[in-house]
């Protein structure tokens, strides 16, 4: 019969923490100063500043680009190379795409 009991009382006590009502009716009777900045009105950044932009140039962008997909498709195909797998197109991709990056390197 007591543990019936004691687990009655934890689930009411755990019912009281987590209803809403009853946690903002204790929040007002203890803290009336900050009821209207807290119970009943949504939360605001009152700053109108934005955050600073980064600009990045696109020639920089494609560049990172490229190399994110040839370090994708390296990682997979090392990955296949450890299974026995061999997949030609993505081996053209990877040449393909190293050839890009090169030749843009010389460019600059």
């Amino acid at each position: 019969m007591q543990g019936k009991n004691k687990s009655m009382l934890l689930a009411t006590l755990a019912f009281g923490l987590i209803c809403p009502h009853v946690s903002g009716q204790a929040s007002k009777a203890s803290y009336p100063g900050i009821q209207s900045s807290l119970i009943g009105s949504s939360l605001a950044c009152s700053q109108t500043s934005t955050a600073p932009t980064i600009r990045v140039p696109l020639p920089l962008v494609d560049q990172a680009k490229l190399k994110a997909r040839l370090a994708t498709l390296l990682r997979d195909s090392l990955f296949d190379d450890a299974k026995g797998i061999v997949n030609i197109a993505r081996e053209k991709e990877i040449r393909k795409l190293a050839n890009k990056l090169v030749r843009e390197k010389e460019n600059d």
